[in-house]
């Protein structure tokens, strides 16, 4: 097999309809996955941010909730409380391939869909609705226009990244990192006057999330500071730090993507420079967090946008690359076609299923009673969700 050519399309119009029917099926896949698939342990969590509305929560910021609200309020909340995984999952990849430098990319559109097709932690966040999945959908459009900035600066681009940076804030707290090194990588910007107005936009947008923290004393400080912080220091928790990272960008194409970021200073365009800042940053800064207590493995998935812009690069340099690439890409996207699968079969016995029957034998022996759970959130969010 010729993995170049397996990897090219040479008719421009049909790459473009190849990448529209692309993002099309993985809508449509996302949301049927969404609907007909158990919970991720904590969305029921975020289901509460939703009937309880507020500018915050002691652990994350609400955009979570407001996905959740607006899908229900349109769908109800079977068909609604991951609608907007689906539907943002899908605008997430267009704005990644939208921000990708490369001559005669639709040429070449095959790599991004494979790539798509065998990242684990971006099929996870077309059907699951958690904080990380907004995070992408906002870092990706920020991202995206910060590229359209670099190239003209005017006051509504500097508008538009204030809104999108104010997006990644509300989404999640690691919105703070994206911004701090994309001004790392161009400290420049500190000397320009748009990036001050999009600082001053993205800061009164977030002005309500502040005046709530001001109001209940700060909890999300306390907590992610301190309270979450492991009481002593164990050495598996730097050690499982680099496995975990396997979960996100995948088993086969990590080493690739590493690869394909330390050997990406051939791109010498300012948005390059940023996308290996930020790379290396978001897995560095966890790293360093590693010594602090346990890191989640999702937490560095805003690193997935710069490794896929470097390894779409990086593959097409050489026929062993792009062979290693298409035979690495296939096996991880048939791994996790089986996993996804495997949720939709209602006689596993996994977290994700028997969900329903589990809330329904509480429900039965405590009727409208109040049940408390102890040491969790979690359980109280699911019960809650299932016997309203």
């Amino acid at each position: 097999m010729n993995a170049l050519n397996f990897l090219i399309t040479r008719n421009n119009a049909w790459a473009k309809e190849k990448l529209r029917v692309f993002l099309l099926l993985w809508f449509v896949l996302s949301y049927v996955q969404g609907v007909f698939s158990g919970f991720n342990e904590d969305e029921p969590y975020y289901y509460m941010y939703a009937m309880f509305p507020d500018w915050g929560y002691f652990d994350h910021p609400p955009m979570v909730g407001a996905f959740v609200l607006c899908g229900i309020n349109m769908f109800g909340k079977i068909l609604g409380i991951r609608f907007f995984s689906a539907v943002t999952s899908a605008l997430f990849l267009y704005a990644v391939w939208r921000t990708i430098e490369y001559k005669d990319k639709y040429k070449y559109v095959n790599v991004f869909m494979l790539l798509a097709l065998s990242i684990p932690m971006v099929s996870v966040y077309g059907f699951m609705i958690v904080p990380d999945g907004p995070l992408l959908f906002f870092a990706s459009l920020f991202l995206l226009a910060y590229r359209w900035f670099l190239k003209s600066e005017n006051v509504l681009k500097a508008i538009l990244l204030g809104i999108l940076a104010a997006g990644m804030l509300y989404s999640k707290y690691h919105g703070v990192l994206v911004l701090f090194f994309v001004v790392l990588a161009n400290l420049k910007l500190l000397r320009n006057k748009y990036f001050y107005l999009a600082a001053g936009v993205a800061l009164l947008l977030f002005v309500p999330h502040i005046v709530w923290q001001v109001d209940n004393g700060f909890p999300s400080l306390s907590y992610h500071l301190y309270e979450r912080s492991a009481p002593a220091y164990k050495l598996r928790y730097t050690l499982e730090y680099p496995l975990n990272q396997l979960a996100v960008f995948g088993p086969f194409l990590l080493p690739v993507m590493v690869l394909a970021v330390w050997k990406g200073g051939k791109i010498k365009t300012p948005l390059a420079r940023t996308m290996r800042f930020l790379f290396w940053g978001f897995l560095a800064f966890f790293f360093l967090m590693s010594f602090k207590g346990h890191v989640e493995p999702h937490w560095t998935v805003v690193a997935i946008i710069p490794a896929v812009y470097f390894t779409f690069h990086y593959v097409l340099r050489s026929e062993r690359k792009a062979k290693y690439f298409v035979v690495a890409s296939l096996v991880s996207a048939a791994l996790i076609f089986v996993v996804r699968i495997a949720l939709f079969i209602p006689s596993l016995d996994t977290p994700y299923h028997h969900q329903k029957e589990w809330a329904a034998s509480i429900h039965d022996v405590a009727g409208d009673a109040p049940v408390i759970f102890r040491d969790s959130y979690q359980k109280p969010a699911m019960y809650t969700y299932y016997t309203n």
